[in-house]
């Protein structure tokens, strides 16, 4: 790495950043920093092939202190960068109330559409918090804004000015629920309005940036009208970035299955947008330049139609030093490729380190430059060695992010992945072929919708698979450390290590630190009780000292799907892939309703092993469809008089009501 010292400059910014965002003192920054930096300058020297007994050189020693002088300045620039844009955020958001009444001008950025309703991206934003004229008193600069409007009124570009009402956005309320707060300000976004009135609107000189947005939703309707709206859905997700016809359970289906990442605009998109281009270009005119040049034009059209996301920055600012590696004739350095994208993205948003595509982007091309060479050194299955080395180096980042483990998707990968570079040539071919009115695009597109199919079915049939999914919740930061020190331990014996017992160490190792990483609901001592915020309704969550899981009532009557996006994902975050007893108490919606949904979606969610409820007796029409639904989903269901007790140790349920005893359990 002292061969890098970009290399060390991206540490140092990340370090400085992490440090300022837990607020640790100057002391703690100091040590944080001198740790960071000493790994990396040994690691480096290291991989470049020293070895104890060497010498150091006087070249060596010069390289190592620029490293070091670089690390510190960055580190410097990333900790101050961070409070700069903190301080500026929270002095303004402090005058802020949901609810309050302001006007927002800003630069129409990009679009989306969503439930049949627009979403403007503005950028360069400034607000007042009275309904004083915009134009004559001084604004407050801000960051984004989102602006939902049932019509499609301006272009990409155009520098728009509302006025309405602001919705300032909310913290998850349950452990695992979905973070509004911390997933739009990491991406720059400050509050939303919801249909305000445009007062005023300056037109863009250029229309670049809408007619390619255009085109996009042209190429979504190619989709739809030859593949129908569910294979439509993917494919526009895959080709253009449109989530509009992208259902829920698909994303869900394939999240299980591990290929959630071909639902997002990657590196694998944008370099088969250039890099293909590129070489295309510079074969047939012989000049790298014209096909750097070429490649360089398409993917920046690529990118204004798709939009700019984290993998996005990280591939073309990747793709700019591969062409201009070529070009000058330089040797193309990925490490450090990768290095000045991380630094590039956290200068955009620093709270982008806190968004978990960010490192599951840096983290698989990590992979490729670190843990996957080591791998191809040492097994014989090279096929392998990318997924197995991706997902070894991921599994923290994913558990953190999404509490569950694919047990299947390495080997589901082997499949999926090299047909991915034929759903987007298709795809890409085919939509342009039909708009220009040629029947042979239908024919394209028909090879895209039978390699979804084969996905589908490839999801479909690893679900059904014993221990599909493996839910071990978040593991808190020390687990993560440990199991990224045993990880860094094991590389290091598999790469220096020459004897035959370094297979039995390493493997012995390394089950030790995932063990580690996954062990925390496994440890977990005393009972548990959590009462989930579920809004108008009721749901307990009681945890016993045996590992069972208890859940009392769970409903709710204001949100929807409270058992998909408020209980589910709770439970994930605790690491409780299935309940033991589910409580029903009586039969009103905002008790149950949860539950019911629940039951029905076992297979990809939690499973509830038994359903309790009261006798027949006392029993409504809601609560014996409640009961229908469990047998027909595989779950035990049994009936609760005065007097039952369920005992765990010193744990005891005890049924109070109905007192009447003219119940049989």
């Amino acid at each position: 790495m002292t061969k890098r010292p970009l290399c060390l400059g991206a540490a140092g910014v990340l370090s400085g950043i992490l440090a300022a965002a837990y607020g640790w003192s100057v002391f703690a920054r100091a040590l944080l920093a001198c740790g960071v930096l000493a790994c990396g300058i040994l690691g480096g020297i290291f991989a470049d092939g020293y070895r104890p007994g060497d010498g150091i050189s006087t070249a060596e020693r010069k390289r190592t202190a620029f490293g070091a002088g670089v690390f510190l300045l960055m580190f410097a620039l990333g900790s101050g960068r961070y409070l700069e844009a903190e301080e500026s955020r929270q002095a303004y958001l402090g005058e802020l109330q949901d609810g309050m009444y302001v006007t927002v001008q800003g630069q129409l950025a990009g679009k989306q559409i969503q439930k049949n309703r627009y979403v403007y991206e503005l950028t360069s934003c400034m607000f007042r918090t009275d309904s004083s004229n915009f134009l004559q008193t001084e604004p407050v600069s801000c960051g984004g804004v989102l602006i939902y409007s049932d019509s499609d009124d301006c272009s990409i570009g155009d520098i728009l000015i509302y006025h309405g009402e602001i919705t300032l956005w909310k913290r998850a309320s349950n452990e695992g629920a979905f973070d509004a707060k911390a997933y739009y300000f990491a991406r720059g976004f400050d509050f939303a309005m919801e249909g305000p009135a445009l007062d005023r609107k300056v037109c863009a000189k250029r229309q670049t940036a809408e007619a390619l947005w255009q085109l996009g939703q042209r190429i979504k309707e190619v989709y739809l009208k030859t593949m129908g709206e569910r294979d439509a859905g993917i494919l526009a997700t895959m080709v253009v970035g449109d989530r509009e016809f992208l259902d829920a359970e698909t994303k869900r289906l394939y999240q299980i299955g591990g290929l959630s990442h071909i639902l997002a605009i990657s590196g694998l998109h944008l370099s088969f947008a250039g890099l293909g281009v590129y070489r295309i270009a510079r074969r047939m005119t012989g000049s790298y330049k014209a096909g750097g040049i070429t490649g360089g034009i398409l993917l920046c059209l690529y990118v204004m139609m798709i939009g700019m996301t984290v993998s996005v920055i990280r591939a073309w600012v990747m793709f700019v030093f591969r062409i201009g590696a070529d070009i000058t004739g330089r040797h193309y350095d990925m490490p450090t490729a990768l290095a000045a994208s991380a630094v590039l993205t956290v200068g955009i948003h620093p709270l982008y380190l806190y968004d978990g595509g960010f490192w599951l982007s840096f983290g698989a091309v990590f992979a490729v430059c670190t843990v996957i060479p080591v791998l191809e050194n040492e097994m014989r299955c090279k096929s392998l060695c990318a997924g197995l080395g991706i997902n070894v180096l991921l599994w923290p980042v994913i558990l953190y992010n999404f509490f569950e483990i694919p047990v299947y998707s390495i080997l589901l990968n082997l499949i999926i992945l090299p047909l991915m570079s034929v759903v987007l040539t298709c795809g890409m071919i085919g939509s342009f072929i039909k708009m220009a009115g040629w029947i042979p695009g239908k024919w394209i597109l028909w090879i895209c919708r039978c390699i979804l199919w084969v996905y589908d079915k490839c999801c479909v049939f690893t679900i059904k698979l014993p221990m599909a999914r493996w839910v071990a919740g978040r593991p808190d930061k020390r687990r993560i450390f440990i199991y990224y020190l045993v990880l860094m331990t094991v590389i290091l014996i598999l790469k220096f290590k020459r004897n035959g017992k370094k297979y039995i160490i390493s493997i012995t190792l390394y089950t030790v630190g995932f063990l580690i990483l996954i062990s925390g609901p496994w440890v977990r001592t005393g009972a548990e009780v959590t009462m989930l915020d579920v809004g108008q309704g009721d749901c307990i969550c009681v945890e016993g000292p045996e590992h069972k899981t208890y859940l009392i009532d769970g409903g709710s009557s204001d949100i929807k799907n409270v058992g998909k996006y408020r209980i589910e994902p709770f439970l994930k975050y605790r690491g409780i892939g299935s309940i033991d007893y589910v409580f029903v108490s009586h039969g009103d919606i905002d008790h149950m309703n949860g539950i019911e949904e629940m039951l029905k979606r076992q297979q990809v969610g939690i499973k509830i092993r038994n359903l309790v409820v009261t006798g027949e007796a006392y029993r409504d029409e809601k609560l014996e469809e409640l009961i229908s639904v469990a047998e027909d989903n595989g779950t035990t269901v049994w009936e609760m008089e005065n007097g039952t007790q369920i005992r765990e140790g010193k744990l005891r349920f005890t049924c109070l009501g109905p007192k009447e005893k003219n119940l049989s359990l």
